[in-house]
């Protein structure tokens, strides 16, 4: 069962449905934001419970999601950590290379709000 979720994304309104979305289907997870790498690993750092699940987007500045999840996967600490990719490109080779450097799941960002709450709700496993 998923209690707490870290999510990873420059674009603030990405952020901001995805929070909406996650309190509509689960209010009792804890969501945690980080707005670029650095600041998830500082999270990550300084958290006393990890989080059960990360989506993470791949298109961000300062550390992208690529290096994000190198880092993630090379800790023995987080590296049990699941780990959505959560991003608009379709690029089938960044596609492989996340699914090669870790990932668990690879999602295009939908839309509409309904299609992205139903792709999270079978992401978390709630009906």
């Amino acid at each position: 069962m998923i209690t707490k979720i870290l999510l990873v994304d420059d674009d603030i309104d990405d952020l901001e449905s995805l929070n909406n979305i996650i309190s509509d289907i689960s209010p009792t997870i804890k969501v945690s934001v980080a707005k670029n790498g650095n600041e998830m690993i500082r999270l990550l750092e300084n958290e006393t419970q990890l989080p059960d699940l990360i989506f993470l987007d791949l298109n961000m500045p300062v550390k992208t999601g690529f290096e994000c999840l190198r880092v993630i996967r090379s800790s023995e600490k987080w590296k049990a950590i699941k780990i959505v990719m959560l991003t608009t490109s379709t690029h089938w080779e960044q596609i492989n290379e996340v699914y090669k450097l870790g990932a668990d799941l690879y999602i295009k960002k939908p839309n509409s709000y309904s299609e992205f709450k139903d792709i999270l709700s079978k992401c978390l496993e709630v009906d």
